[in-house]
């Protein structure tokens, strides 16, 4: 089953069923976790025209052209945290009064992940040939789409490319592959 070709919140409403929460901020918690250890995944409401292009305007002078399979994940869900795997960044909308609990769960902000990577040594150069939009608290790496937009993993901080697939479409697919069978395993990580 292709999980990428469907609505991204669809496929986690058909993984998760009634195990979800959602907050005021149009997010989406998914996968309630034992013993007070959080939520295994989160995704929200998708990007605007006019929300879309502010994002690739605000990194542009960094990365270049937004890719289209990035665009296209981003009209479905503003970033996702998928089943603790992988963090896909996304928009700042600056919804005012956050309780802490909705705070903690807004995407990842794409201007910082960019800021941050271009702080790396080789930061600067990989900015160049690659648009970075996500990462993996659990493995210490990054994901960048390359100038053919194929998906590029690579190890934090060293920017060493660790694995490559054919799309962001390929990578979904694998991480949804693992990530349900952890959540039907009860499998979850403790960041604490």
């Amino acid at each position: 089953m292709k999980e990428s070709k469907k609505q991204i919140i669809e496929c986690l409403h058909s993984i998760y069923n009634e195990d979800k929460k959602k907050l005021r901020t149009e997010a989406i918690l998914f996968g309630e976790k034992e013993d007070d250890l959080g939520w295994h995944s989160t995704a929200s409401l998708g990007l605007s025209i006019e929300e879309l292009n502010t994002l690739e305007t605000s990194v542009s002078s960094y990365q270049g052209e937004m890719p289209l399979d990035y665009k296209n994940f981003l009209k479905q869900t503003n970033g996702a945290y998928l089943f603790d795997l992988i963090h896909i960044a996304g928009l700042e909308r600056n919804y005012k009064n956050l309780s802490y609990h909705e705070e903690t769960h807004e995407p990842r902000y794409l201007n910082e992940l960019v800021r941050l990577i271009s702080l790396e040594k080789k930061g600067p150069t990989r900015l160049k040939d690659y648009y970075f939009f996500g990462e993996s608290f659990i493995n210490g790496t990054v994901f960048a789409f390359d100038k053919e937009e194929k998906v590029i993993e690579f190890k934090e901080g060293s920017l060493r490319k660790i694995r490559e697939f054919n799309n962001l479409d390929a990578l979904l697919e694998q991480v949804f592959k693992v990530g349900k069978e952890h959540y039907e395993n009860r499998m979850f990580i403790d960041f604490s």
